[in-house]
C-alpha cells in the first residue's frame, strides 16, 4: 500500500444506540426512570455507558419548571464529551402538562477498537472513499494516514483510498479518530384523566453523522388506597438507523479499508410495570419490573476482534459479531426515607438478558439540609455485571470462527464503582442552582488464565477511570 498524504481531520463516531427518552411525567416521589434501567450493562450505549448521572425525572406537581445543565465528562486517555440540554414541563391548565427537551453532545477523543495489544506495532485501516464517491481525504483524523488500496474488481483505483493508523507495541490499541455531535429533542404530554387516574405519551428523536433513533412512549398510573398505593405501566418504543461510515462489515470478516454494506436497523420495545407505596409519613418505596427486546442490527461496525496464534502475536483482525435479537429483564426497589434533615434515597437492581449478562446495581445518597438555602448531598453507586456468552479477549487461530464473538469490554465481567456528591442553592421559593461531581472507577482481569505467548504478559483489560462535572439549574413557576 502506498502512501498518500498526512491528516489529521474528523472521522465518523462508531455506533452507539444513543436514547433520547422522555421524562415521566406521572405523579410520585420516585422516578419511574429508575426501573427503565438507565445503568444496564449495553453494549450500545453512548460514549461510554460506564458514565452515571444522578438526574431523575422529577414530579411536575401543580407548577411549570425549566432545569437545564452542562456535562463535561472525562475518561483518562480517552473520550471526552461536552453535553448541554434543557428541558420544560409547562402546566397549560386543567393538570394537564406539556414537556419539551433538548440535548447536544459533543464527543471527541480515543476509544478501543477491540484488538488485543503486541509487543509489535499493530496496523488498522478503515474505509475513506467509496469508488465514485465524491467524499475526499478530509475524512481521516487523529494523526492518521491516508492510503491507497489495491483496487476490488471493477473499481477505479484512484478512488479505493483508506485512513490507516499505528497502535505502538504493549500499548492497547485505540483509535484517536473518535469524533461526533449529536442533537436530539423530545415531547411529552401528560394529564389526569380522573382524581385517581395519570396518562402520558412523548416522542422523541435523536441524530448524529452515523446514527438515528426515533421513540414513542406512553404510561398509565392508577392511585389507590387513599392516593397512597400507585400501580403504573410504561410502554416504549425505538426505531434506530445505523449508517456507519464506511458502510456496514460483514460480521466475522477481515477488516479492511473497503468500501462495505448498506445501513442496518433495529427495533427496541420495553414494558415497565411498576407499584409505588407510601409506607409511613417518613418512608416511600417503589418497586418495578422491566422487560425489553431488540431485534435487528445489535452489532458495533467499528469493533473488531484479534485472531492470534500460539505465541500470542495478532495474525488478523475480525469484525465482531453478536445476535440479532436480545431479551432483557430487571427487577428494581427503591427506597425514600426522610429523615427530618436528611433524605436517604437507597436502590438496588437486578438485571439479566439472554446474552448471559447478568448485573447488580446498588446505590445510596443522603440529601442532607444545611440550611434553608442549601444542601449537599453524598452519593455512591456499585454496579458489577458477569460476561456476554460470546466475550472473547481473542480468538485462536487454531480453532473455527465462532458465529457471535466480541471483545468489547462493556459485554466482559467487570466491577463499577462511582462516587461524588452534589450541593444545590435555592434562588427563590422554588427554583435552584447546583454543581455536581462524579468519580467512576472500573476494574476487570486484565491477565486471564491461559493467555498465550505474549498475551500473558500484557493487560487485556486496563482499569478505566472518569470523572465528570454537571453544573444545573431548575426554575419553579
Amino acid at each position: 500500500m502506498r502512501v498518500l498524504s498526512k491528516a489529521r481531520p474528523r472521522r465518523q463516531a462508531r455506533q452507539r444506540g444513543l436514547k433520547s427518552t422522555l421524562a415521566t411525567l406521572a405523579a410520585g416521589l420516585l422516578s419511574a426512570a429508575a426501573a427503565r434501567g438507565a445503568d444496564a450493562p449495553a453494549p450500545d450505549a453512548k460514549y461510554s455507558d460506564l458514565f452515571y448521572e444522578s438526574r431523575r425525572d422529577q414530579d411536575p406537581g401543580t407548577g411549570s419548571r425549566i432545569d437545564g445543565s452542562l456535562l463535561f465528562y472525562q475518561e483518562s486517555g480517552r473520550v471526552r464529551a461536552i453535553e448541554p440540554s434543557v428541558s420544560a414541563s409547562i402546566n397549560v391548565g386543567d393538570d394537564h402538562f406539556l414537556s419539551l427537551g433538548f440535548v447536544s453532545d459533543s464527543v471527541t477523543g480515543a476509544t478501543p477498537n477491540g484488538a488485543v495489544p503486541s509487543t509489535r506495532p499493530q496496523n488498522f485501516v478503515t474505509p475513506i472513499q467509496a469508488v465514485g464517491s465524491s467524499v475526499t481525504s478530509t475524512r481521516a483524523s487523529g494523526g492518521s494516514t491516508i492510503i491507497q488500496l489495491p483496487p476490488t474488481p471493477g473499481q477505479i483505483a484512484t478512488a479505493a483510498l483508506g485512513r490507516q493508523f499505528t497502535a505502538p507495541a504493549n500499548t492497547l490499541p485505540l483509535d484517536h479518530g473518535f469524533n461526533d455531535q449529536r442533537f436530539a429533542g423530545n415531547i411529552g404530554w401528560a394529564q389526569s384523566v380522573t382524581a385517581e387516574t395519570k396518562i402520558t405519551a412523548g416522542a422523541g428523536y435523536s441524530s448524529e453523522h452515523d446514527y438515528s433513533s426515533a421513540t414513542l412512549s406512553t404510561s398509565i398510573a392508577q392511585d389507590f388506597n387513599a392516593h397512597n398505593t400507585t400501580v403504573s405501566l410504561a410502554v416504549s418504543g425505538e426505531f434506530d438507523k445505523s449508517t456507519p461510515y464506511g458502510g456496514t462489515p460483514t460480521p466475522m470478516t477481515a477488516m479492511s479499508g473497503q468500501w462495505k454494506g448498506p445501513g442496518q436497523s433495529r427495533t427496541v420495545l420495553d414494558v415497565v410495570a411498576g407499584l409505588t407505596q407510601v409506607m409511613n409519613r417518613y418512608w416511600l418505596a417503589q418497586l418495578n419490573f422491566s422487560y425489553g427486546t431488540s431485534n435487528g442490527y445489535n452489532t458495533d461496525p467499528y469493533r473488531i476482534i484479534s485472531v492470534v496464534d500460539a505465541s500470542g502475536q495478532p495474525v488478523n483482525s475480525l469484525y465482531e459479531s453478536r445476535p440479532r435479537s436480545r431479551t432483557r429483564e430487571s427487577v428494581y426497589f427503591g427506597n425514600k426515607v426522610n429523615l427530618g434533615d436528611n433524605i436517604i434515597d437507597a436502590s438496588f437492581r437486578y438485571f439479566t438478558d439472554d446474552w448471559g449478562i447478568k448485573s447488580t446495581t446498588v446505590q445510596i445518597s443522603d440529601r442532607y439540609k444545611v440550611s434553608d438555602l442549601l444542601y449537599v448531598e453524598p452519593q455512591v453507586r456499585w454496579y458489577h455485571q458477569t460476561a456476554a456468552s460470546f466475550y472473547h479477549y481473542y480468538l485462536d487461530s487454531r480453532a473455527a470462527v465462532p458465529v457471535y464473538a466480541s471483545s468489547d469490554t462493556r459485554l466482559g465481567t467487570f466491577t463499577g464503582l462511582t462516587y461524588g456528591g452534589k450541593i444545590g442553592l435555592a434562588v427563590g421559593d422554588n427554583s435552584e442552582i447546583n454543581l455536581q461531581g462524579l468519580y467512576y472507577r472500573q476494574t476487570g482481569n486484565g491477565h486471564p488464565t491461559g493467555a498465550p505467548g505474549q498475551l500473558a504478559q500484557q493487560n487485556l483489560f486496563p482499569t478505566l477511570t472518569a470523572i465528570s462535572v454537571i453544573t444545573g439549574f431548575s426554575i419553579g413557576f
